[in-house]
């Protein structure tokens, strides 16, 4: 854990000693693993729908699930996710996650753009594969426009987890950057650590724009802690409304 922290501060400490530069801060241009803990607020409704594999020691997940948010007005926003899960450690066990509901506040609406945040998890999900817990938590999320045209992006998170008769508190550190290789084409890198589960995971993905307003996506993601998966592959369809 050690030298996850130490590479996210040289990370931010390298990026921010660029100087402010372009007004766009990519905000059609959705992270993976923050999708819900981001800054900026949609010009419109959006949707998508993804699967995801994910290789951890001694088991394997799958899921299938949907997400997306809803502008309230040009600083806040809604949003939600929602999945069907599969863990096979030679038993397969199958069920619904809990409903994941977030909400932001843009504060800030340029360079940086800053959010704050909350959300929470309704209990509704299935026992079978480890949901039907009440989850909460604050964040707060921003995202720089570099003089390259690059955009980093940034998430801080205090969570409150239930584990069975337990509860415990969590923080999330995020950081990433996007760098647009097109009008059409991004390359996303992201660095995502939660301390009580003692996840850590740096992923790549790409993000390209087709007609109509639809995006097709996909990420490989690396575990660099015990509780991330070891190897986790994703792909989504996501469209504006």
């Amino acid at each position: 854990m050690k030298v996850v922290f130490t590479v996210i501060i040289l990370f931010f400490i390298l990026t921010f000693q660029f100087a402010f530069a372009q007004d766009a801060v990519l905000s059609d241009v959705h992270l993976f693993q923050t999708f819900l803990k981001d800054a900026p607020i949609s010009l419109t409704p959006y949707g998508e729908a993804g699967l995801g594999f994910g290789d951890y020691d001694g088991f394997s997940s799958f899921f299938i699930g949907i997400q997306g948010g809803y502008p309230i007005n040009p600083k806040i926003e809604l949003d939600a996710n929602w999945q069907f899960l599969n863990f096979s450690n030679g038993n397969s066990r199958s069920g619904f996650s809990d409903l994941t509901v977030a909400g932001r506040y843009l504060l800030l609406e340029e360079n940086p753009i800053i959010s704050g945040g909350a959300f929470l998890t309704l209990p509704i999900g299935n026992d079978d594969v480890g949901q039907g817990n009440f989850d909460f938590g604050i964040f707060g999320a921003l995202r720089y426009p570099l003089q390259n045209k690059m955009v980093i992006s940034g998430t801080l998170g205090l969570e409150s987890l239930e584990f069975g008769n337990n509860r415990e508190t969590s923080l999330l550190f995020g950081g990433g950057l996007i760098y647009p290789a097109s009008e059409q084409l991004h390359v996303l890198g992201e660095l995502n650590i939660q301390t009580q589960i003692d996840w850590a995971l740096l992923s790549a993905g790409v993000d390209y724009k087709l007609q109509m307003g639809s995006k097709i996506r996909g990420m490989l993601g690396f575990g660099l802690d015990d509780g991330a998966p070891d190897i986790t592959i994703m792909g989504s369809f996501l469209h504006f409304f």
